[in-house]
Formats: structure tokens, C-alpha cells, sequence
């Protein structure tokens, strides 16, 4: 199969999965409410939150394994020669990380409890949950030494076929063990399960499909160690600020205004979230194929490749607002109940956060870090997580949830809004203002339309009473919203069909 092909293949199957993914998680979330509380909810989802941030100790390597790996792909003696330097290498350190972080886990495992205000019955089992998520986090740094060459060397069908087993098996294995009532503990012995079932599953495909490859000490290169720290690290510092900027914010509330508050915050953002998460996964797919372009000389494939990403992910996004704004109230109250709606002002804002601001820079930030551009980024990205911390922290004392939020977007809009723009048309050599026209563009003429069709509907949608309702009105709005996506798009969407006919063909 050909790169091109497993590319498309990939992405495809990227889009399939996660959509089945996203569905069931929302069938089984108000099953694990109705037996667990919106505090115990809340708590869960600071725990690993907390251990994200654990997983994130590998300072850079993980993206610079990837990078290194991705440009290397031959068939040679040589090119197999410095796959095994690459992992062997990172295989070595990622044993001293995973030390380090059951270290760092254990150490601040204690102190959980009374930063969040746990309940006193639940404060010994999150100081132990702590620690044993430590190890466990600990022990999937080694698992990174293999799997990620699935994804650098695009057989992304086979990474993300994985990824959607494990995430199933996540979810299935946590809905039995909370209702054979194992309260928060569910959630670790689901990712105990997962764990042992991914080491098996990535052992067996890496073994079949690299099976010339051996872990030697020998094989250890600290220069080339440098030279994947040297990118991964900015990656690394940027991942931070990501971390700071868009998921701290469930930490601040919950040390703040409460385990409950962050139930709602969770729960009326999913939506947004989601989608988010399927539109980038567009852009993310093409990651490995922008790292290729960026080798090359001439940057008009590079720049060509990433103006058809931003156009389709950008006029998705917008169509995607307009629906979600109109059916989250609705949806919320028949999902889980009117009381994790965090109101109607908040989810335009958490829209807005997530599929106009950050989808208008995502595309290009993705690019960048693909060419190796990412100190430049990091620099950036370090100033908007403090600005948001700041901000964040005090609007929550003062405002709540929405403060949170208006923190997020304004260090967003003081930094990399403008920054990330900027720093991409001086790398493609275009004009600032043809960047932002070409952004705008699909804003503006899927807006347009579609904000008529919201103002017509809107009212509809308060009168939502059932799930059929709510289905038919959804349908219909969505089926309107989307009409001038896909004429923006028809070339694009015409060149897909082609291709998926050429396959089912094959």
C-alpha cells in the first residue's frame, strides 16, 4: 500500500472511530452519573487530569522519536540500522522517565486531598489512586518506545485501530466495574485492564511488522538523543501550556469553586470538545506528510497542502458552532439532566473557545511543528499559559465558570491568535493578509447563512421535550447548516468520493 493511500485509509478510519468512540461515551455517561455523584464525577476527572500531566515527563521525546522517526522509512540496511538507534535510544530513557514520574506522583499524592477539598471518606483512596496511576503512567512511558512508529511511519490504519480498541475497552471496563459499585476506584482498575490489554496488542504488532528490531544498550546514541530533545523540547514546552491553557481549567475550579462545578463544566463543554477533537483529527493525520513537505526545497506543496487543511477544517468548525450552540441546552437536559447545563452564554463562549479560536490555529501550528518550527511556538505559548493562569484564577474567584473561560480566550487572543499567524506567513512566504482572508473566508460564508438558520430555529429547540423531537429538529437544522459547507468544499468533498470509488474498485 501505497503512503498516499495509507494516508487516506488512515484518516479515514481516524474519523469512523473516533465518531463511534464519542457516540458511545455519550450513551454511557449518564449511566455512570446515576450511579456515582457529580463530586465523585468531578474528583475523577481532576485525578487524571493530574496524571496527564504526570504522562507528560518525557520533556519532549515522544515528538521528537516521532519526528526522526517519520524521516526515516527506507527499507536499507541503514535506514533499519537507525530505527533501531531511534528506539533503542528512547527506549533507555524513557525507563529513567518513568521512574522519575512515579517519584513525582508519589511525592505529591498526599497533597491532593486537601488542595481539592476531598471528602474525608474519599481522601486515603485518592492519595492511593495517585500513587498507583503513578506507576501505571510510569510504566506506559516504556510502551511509547514502540508504538509510536505506528504513527510515524503512517500505517495509521493500524495505530488508529488500536487506539479506538483501547478506548472502547476503556469505557466498557469502567461502566462494569462502577456498577459492580467500585465507585472511584472503577476508573483505575478500567486503565489497570487497558494497560495490560495495550502491552500485548502493541508487542504482537510491533513484533510482526518490525521484527528485525532489537533493544540494545549498545545502540544507545547520545548525540542523537540531542538532536530529539533539541525539537521534542519546545514541543514538550508547548504541550505544557496546552495542558495550562485549556485543561487546568477544570483543576482551578475544582480547588476554587468545587467537585461539582466541575461536573457541569465537563459535561455542558463535551460537545464542543468532541467536535474540536474530530475536526483536528484531520489535521493531525497529515502530520507525518507535513514533516516529509517541509524536507523538500520548494514550499509550494507544503503551502498548497496547507491551505486545503485549513479550508476544510475551518469551514467545519463553523458549521459545527452553529449546530452546537443551537442543540447543547436541549441535549444536556434530556442527557444527563438541566442541572449540568452551565447556561446558554457559556456555551457560545466554550464554542467559540474551542472551534473558532483554536481551530484558527491549529492547522498552522500543526504544519510548523511539522517543518521543526517550535521554539518560536513554545516561547509564545509559555507567555499565553501564564497570562491564563493569572487570569483564570482570579476571574474564577470573582466570576466562576464563565471567568474561567473568559480567562482562557483572552490569553488566547493576547498571544497566539495574532502570533501563530504571523510567524506562518513568514515561513510560507505569503502576506499576513492573505493568511487571515483565507481564514476568514470560510468563517464568513458558512456564517452568513447559517446564522439565519439558528435565528429561525432557535426557538424549536426550547421546546425540546423528548429524544424524537430533539433528533427530527436536530436533523433538519443540521441538514441546513450544512449546505453551504459542502458547496465551499465541493471540489474537495468531489475529490474524496473519486477516491473511495477508485478504492471500493481496487
Amino acid at each position: 500500500m501505497n503512503r498516499t493511500r495509507s494516508a487516506f485509509i488512515g484518516a479515514i478510519s481516524s474519523q469512523v472511530f473516533t465518531i463511534v468512540a464519542i457516540l458511545i461515551n455519550l450513551v454511557t455517561t449518564p449511566f455512570i452519573l446515576h450511579h456515582l455523584n457529580s463530586s465523585i464525577y468531578g474528583l475523577s476527572i481532576i485525578i487524571f487530569q493530574i496524571t496527564t500531566y504526570l504522562g507528560m515527563f518525557d520533556f519532549g521525546l515522544t515528538a521528537g522519536v516521532e519526528r526522526f522517526l517519520a524521516g526515516t522509512r527506507g527499507d536499507s540496511e541503514e535506514e533499519k540500522g537507525k530505527i533501531q538507534q531511534i528506539i533503542s535510544t528512547s527506549f533507555v530513557v524513557y525507563a529513567l522517565m518513568g521512574l522519575l514520574v512515579v517519584v513525582v506522583g508519589s511525592i505529591f499524592a498526599p497533597f491532593v486531598g486537601d488542595f481539592f477539598k476531598v471528602p474525608v471518606n474519599f481522601s486515603d483512596d485518592v492519595q492511593t489512586i495517585v500513587v498507583v496511576l503513578s506507576i501505571l503512567v510510569g510504566l506506559q512511558f516504556l510502551l511509547r518506545a514502540v508504538s509510536g512508529i505506528f504513527f510515524a511511519h503512517q500505517r495509521q490504519f493500524l495505530s488508529n485501530t488500536l487506539s479506538f480498541i483501547l478506548n472502547i475497552s476503556n469505557i466498557i471496563f469502567t461502566v462494569f466495574f462502577v456498577y459492580l459499585g467500585y465507585e472511584l476506584w472503577s476508573f483505575v482498575y478500567a486503565q489497570i485492564l487497558v494497560f495490560l490489554f495495550n502491552t500485548m496488542l502493541t508487542l504482537f504488532f510491533f513484533r510482526k511488522h518490525y521484527g528485525y528490531i532489537k533493544f540494545k544498550i549498545a545502540d544507545f546514541q547520545m548525540s542523537l538523543l540531542k538532536d530529539m530533545f533539541s525539537y521534542g523540547f519546545y514541543l514538550f514546552i508547548i504541550g505544557i501550556a496546552v495542558q495550562i491553557v485549556f485543561q487546568t481549567d477544570r483543576v482551578i475550579i475544582g480547588s476554587i469553586v468545587s467537585l461539582s462545578a466541575v461536573s457541569i463544566y465537563a459535561l455542558t463543554s463535551k460537545l464542543p470538545e468532541m467536535a474540536s477533537q474530530l475536526i483536528w483529527k484531520i489535521t493531525d493525520n497529515s502530520f507525518p506528510g507535513m514533516v516529509e513537505l517541509s524536507k523538500q526545497t520548494e514550499t509550494s506543496p507544503f503551502l498548497i497542502v496547507h491551505n486545503k487543511l485549513m479550508k476544510l477544517t475551518i469551514s467545519l468548525s463553523t458549521s459545527a458552532f452553529w449546530i452546537i450552540c443551537a442543540i447543547t441546552a436541549p441535549f444536556i437536559t434530556l442527557w444527563v439532566g438541566k442541572d449540568y447545563f452551565a447556561g446558554q452564554n457559556f456555551i457560545f463562549m466554550i464554542s467559540y473557545l474551542y472551534l473558532i479560536q483554536l481551530t484558527f490555529i491549529h492547522v498552522s501550528s500543526m504544519c510548523l511543528n511539522g517543518a521543526g518550527i517550535a521554539r518560536q511556538l513554545s516561547l509564545m505559548s509559555i507567555l499565553e499559559a501564564v497570562i491564563n493562569l493569572g487570569l483564570s484564577i482570579y476571574l474564577a474567584k470573582t466570576m466562576g465558570l464563565i471567568g474561567v473561560l473568559i480567562g482562557t480566550i483572552s490569553a488566547g487572543l493576547l498571544t497566539s491568535f495574532w502570533y501563530v499567524p504571523y510567524l506562518t506567513s513568514k515561513f510560507m512566504k505569503i502576506s499576513v493578509k492573505s493568511y487571515i482572508f483565507s481564514l476568514l473566508k470560510p468563517i464568513l460564508f458558512c456564517s452568513v447563512f447559517d446564522g439565519v438558520v439558528y435565528v429561525l430555529f432557535r426557538g424549536f429547540f426550547t421546546k425540546i421535550n423528548n429524544w424524537i423531537e430533539f433528533v427530527l429538529y436536530s436533523g433538519i437544522f443540521s441538514l441546513l447548516i450544512l449546505i453551504p459547507l459542502v458547496w465551499y468544499n465541493k471540489d474537495m468533498l468531489n475529490d474524496i468520493r473519486q477516491k473511495l470509488i477508485r478504492k471500493s474498485a481496487a
